[in-house]
């Protein structure tokens, strides 16, 4: 399934609670019914919004938040997460429901910056430490993909690979440094030229 990423920053002089801004963080969220709308932990002022997309297909009315009260598009990523099929037709937002840790308290969103060569190395050894990560965010599930566009990942020459996490605090995310599970899934710092990890709470009153 192809997800579409897109963070923004407001200017601190525009309280999250503006009427405005609220307004057209509305309007993004009536654009497409499976929507999520977020506010990094980390700068308040960084507001991330989560769509299904398609190659082709550009929501206008993230791209027209940018016009608005100096807010400015920082980036916007479309990644491919895997998908399993199954028997029962689902919605966009089912899919998005089974595939993100959407109703975690808080999400990590991880972007990972792989070199090309190293890219086969990287997934062999994300896939078979994983499980590490995936009993210590349970009930949450994990989902990740490879950016489409890898050329603006991190640098010209590395793809992107985005990571969420599904986790009931920031401590409890914290916590999985301390265990021999993350000594393990820490091998694919191995395989990675940088990396950036934040976290996210719903924004209130406006999608999802």
């Amino acid at each position: 399934m192809l997800v579409e990423l897109s963070l923004f920053r407001h200017p601190a002089f525009l309280p999250s609670a503006s009427s405005t801004l609220q307004s057209h963080l509305r309007l993004i969220a009536e654009s497409s019914p499976s929507t999520y709308i977020y506010t990094q932990m980390e700068d308040p002022t960084y507001i991330y919004i989560i769509q299904p997309a398609t190659l082709t297909r550009k929501n206008d009315k993230v791209e027209e938040l940018s016009a608005h009260e100096g807010i400015n598009l920082e980036w916007t990523l479309q990644i491919e997460l895997n998908h399993h099929a199954t028997d029962t037709p689902e919605t966009e937002t089912t899919q998005l429901d089974s595939l993100l840790p959407t109703k975690a308290p808080v999400i990590a969103i991880g972007r990972y910056f792989v070199p090309p060569e190293k890219k086969t190395g990287y997934l062999e050894t994300f896939n078979a430490t994983k499980g590490h990560l995936e009993a210590f965010t349970a009930p949450y599930p994990l989902a990740g993909g490879w950016e489409t566009y890898p050329s603006s990942a991190g640098g010209d020459d590395k793809e992107d690979y985005v990571l969420f996490s599904g986790w009931d605090a920031v401590e409890r995310h914290f916590a999985f440094a301390d265990t021999e599970g993350f000594n393990e899934f820490a091998k694919i710092k191995g395989f990675l030229d940088g990396g950036d990890i934040k976290h996210v709470v719903r924004w209130e009153g406006v999608g999802q």
